[in-house]
């Protein structure tokens, strides 16, 4: 660059001197022919410029582009055919939209999305009640008020393999902490795992115990950035604490709370590995999921047509549910 510079330096003091032995017109065309001549070396040294982040970042796609668009797209191309252990050495026969339309003919799809649209609404509104509470709580000036914000966290440090096997050792008929608890208060065990009743309840009792952490980080967030002056307003004429809280504290916190939203629909709605660890979606598939429900049909009866269909089902689903809340955030900012 400092050579490029120098000597366009060099050409312009040549330019100069030529042009103080010229004609004032040929003067005049030398200057005019040098401006073109340096403009468009610096348009094209600005158009390279332009293209240099795409060099750095392109590495990049290309990785993100094997390892995510050919899975994506073969299957994508198999949830059109019929796929399946035995058959595949024979062909893989077209069978164009058979496989949606079976979804919505098959009980069990349609029962996985009672169960996961069950779950997501218990999980959530609980998760939402106490991580409201505790950030209402930590959003206090309380002693040990940073030692509390650092264990609340604690559940999300965990991976969920781990959390799901504790839980299921805890939740043990025979040998379960929480059993030999609830027998020692003087009340009978529960199936938590094994009884069709209590299976998806012990799920989002989970689910509710590792994520509220998270909640309530999101929302402790939106409530130390709201301003004060509304607040100080409604003390000042007198406001209780539910009138704050309803008409003022709900209202400036509603972006926080879809942001929130949408990141737990999306989670909850795609959960697997803690269902599978407690349950495997069972008993009498009382908990089974969407996920657990295109494992079943991929990975156990090999049937992939039909399980990158219920897949592919499932990414519009949460699409959707995205979108809606997406443009509900953008109404809230407006």
């Amino acid at each position: 660059m400092r050579a490029e510079a120098s000597a366009s330096a060099r050409a312009w003091q040549a330019a100069r001197a030529l042009s103080a032995t010229c004609p004032r017109p040929l003067r005049r065309a030398v200057r005019m022919r040098l401006q073109r001549a340096t403009a468009a070396r610096q348009g094209r040294r600005g158009w390279l410029r332009r293209l240099e982040p795409v060099f750095y970042i392109a590495p990049a796609f290309l990785v993100l582009a094997a390892i995510l668009a050919y899975p994506l797209g073969y299957s994508f191309w198999l949830s059109f055919h019929e796929w399946t252990l035995r058959g595949f050495r024979q062909g893989v026969p077209w069978v164009g939209l058979d496989n949606y339309v079976g979804l919505f003919s098959n009980v069990e799809f349609v029962s996985s999305l009672r169960v996961t649209f069950t779950f997501m609404a218990g999980a959530l509104t609980l998760e939402f009640l106490f991580g409201m509470a505790l950030a209402l709580l930590l959003d206090h000036d309380l002693k040990g008020r940073g030692l509390m914000r650092s264990l609340i966290l604690l559940p999300m440090m965990c991976t969920n393999v781990v959390i799901g096997l504790t839980w299921r050792l805890l939740f043990n008929y025979n040998f379960g902490l929480v059993n030999y608890y609830l027998v020692r208060l003087g009340l009978a065990p529960v199936e938590w795992l094994s009884k069709p009743a209590m299976a998806l309840p012990s799920v989002i009792i989970v689910d509710v115990w590792n994520t509220t952490s998270f909640v309530a980080l999101l929302l402790l967030a939106g409530l130390q950035a709201l301003p004060e002056e509304p607040f100080e307003a409604a003390r000042i004429d007198g406001a209780s604490w539910w009138q704050v809280f309803r008409y003022l504290t709900l209202p400036l916190l509603r972006p926080t709370i879809l942001v929130a939203l949408l990141w737990r629909i999306i989670d909850t709605f795609r959960i697997f590995d803690v269902v599978y660890l407690l349950t495997a979606g069972g008993p009498a598939r009382a908990s089974e999921t969407v996920s657990i429900y295109v494992y079943r049909y991929g990975f156990q009866t090999f049937n992939l047509g039909f399980a990158s269909a219920a897949s592919y089902m499932m990414i519009l689903i949460m699409l959707i549910m995205a979108v809606v809340l997406a443009r509900l955030i953008g109404r809230s900012e407006a």
